[in-house]
C-alpha cells in the first residue's frame, strides 16, 4: 500500500554566504561534525530519496539581531539569514518534494512579521512558521505576539516552535523552556501548535503535547537515537492518548545514517516492535506508525 512519509524539520543555508563557518563550529562542534556542507534543495531531495521520504517542510532563517560572536564582529550581525524568498526558490526548484516554512524574527519588525507571514502562505504557498524563541531572546507567551498567532489562525497554518537546547552561545536558554508555550495553547486554543521534543525537557514537552488538543509533536530529536528510546517516549505519548498528533522529523540528522551505512530514519519506527516483543510490552500497530511517519502530517500541512 502507498503510504506517504514526510519529514517536518529540515534546514537550509548556504555556508559563508547565509550563514558564517563560526556558527557552524559552534552549533556542530560538540557533536563531532566537522564538515560544514552547505544545505540547497537539491541536498534536501537527495536526503529524503535516501530515507525513501516522500516530501520535506524546508526552513531558512533570520538570526541576524541577537547572533554575534566577539571574534568575529564582520561576520556576526546580519549574516544569519537565510531569505524567504530563497527557501521559495528551492522549493519552487522541487515541487511535490519540498515545502516551504515561514521564518520570522517577529521583534526585528513584528508588523512586517505578520505581513511577511500572511505573503509566504497565500503567494508562495508555505505550508507552516517557525518560531526561535530561545536565538532571539523572547518569551512566545508574550502577548505582543498574538497578532502573529490570530493571523496564523487565520491562515489555519501551524506555528512550530524550537524547543530545549542549543550550543548556540547567545542563545538564551530560559527561553527554549517549553512550559512558556503553555500560555499560547491557553489564550489560543485552536491554533496549530508544533513542539520541537527536545531535551533536557522532553516530558514537559510530552505533557505539554498531551495538554493541548492542537498541540503537535515534533520528534526530530530521536533521529539520532535508537528505536528503545523511541519506544519509550512514543509510550508515554499512547499513555496519554497523543499519539495521533506525533510527527516525524529529522533535523537533516538522517544525513549521517542515510550516507554512512548506519540506516535509514524511518528504520528506527519500524523496529520500536522489536523493542516491545523483547520488553513484552504492547506493540504500535501499522496504522500508527504510518500516521507518524506521514499521516498526520499530511493533513496538517495538506500535503499534496
Amino acid at each position: 500500500r502507498e503510504v506517504i512519509k514526510i519529514d517536518c524539520h529540515l534546514h537550509l543555508g548556504m555556508v559563508g554566504t547565509q550563514v558564517p563557518v563560526w556558527w557552524m563550529e559552534e552549533l556542530y562542534g560538540m557533536y563531532g561534525v566537522e564538515d560544514w556542507e552547505s544545505t540547497d534543495g537539491q541536498a534536501i531531495v537527495d536526503l529524503l530519496d535516501a530515507n525513501d521520504t516522500d516530501a520535506g517542510l524546508v526552513q531558512g532563517g533570520d538570526i541576524r539581531r541577537t547572533t554575534f560572536h566577539p571574534d568575529y564582529p564582520e561576520e556576526s550581525a546580519g549574516l544569519i539569514y537565510i531569505p524567504n524568498d530563497w527557501t521559495a526558490e528551492q522549493c519552487e526548484l522541487h515541487k511535490g518534494r519540498l515545502y516551504g516554512v515561514t521564518c520570522i524574527d517577529p521583534f526585528r519588525d513584528l508588523p512586517g512579521g505578520v505581513i511577511e507571514l500572511e505573503r509566504c502562505v497565500t503567494e508562495l504557498g508555505f505550508r507552516s512558521m517557525k518560531l526561535l524563541p530561545s536565538y532571539l531572546h523572547f518569551d512566545p507567551g508574550d502577548p505582543e505576539l498574538d497578532p502573529l498567532y490570530r493571523k496564523a489562525l487565520e491562515l489555519d497554518v501551524p506555528v512550530h516552535f524550537f524547543t530545549g537546547m542549543t550550543p548556540t552561545r547567545t542563545a538564551m536558554l530560559k527561553y527554549g523552556d517549553p512550559v512558556l508555550l503553555d500560555s499560547v495553547g491557553r489564550r489560543h486554543r485552536d491554533l496549530k501548535v508544533i513542539v520541537f521534543i527536545n531535551y533536557p525537557w522532553i516530558d514537559q514537552c510530552i505533557a505539554l503535547v498531551a495538554k493541548h488538543p492542537n498541540f503537535y509533536a515534533d520528534m526530530c530529536y530521536f533521529a539520532g537515537g535508537d528505536s528503545a528510546q523511541l519506544y519509550e517516549v512514543l509510550s508515554k505519548f499512547r499513555s496519554y492518548g497523543a499519539l495521533d498528533r506525533v510527527i516525524y522529523g529529522t533535523d537533516n540528522a538522517d544525513k549521517a545514517r542515510a550516507f554512512d551505512g548506519v540506516g535509514k530514519v524511518p528504520d528506527l519506527y519500524y523496529g520500536v516492535n522489536k523493542v516491545a516483543e523483547e520488553r513484552g510490552g504492547e506493540p504500535f500497530s501499522q496504522d500508527e506508525l504510518d500516521a507518524i511517519l506521514g499521516g498526520t502530517a499530511s493533513k496538517l500541512y495538506k500535503i499534496p
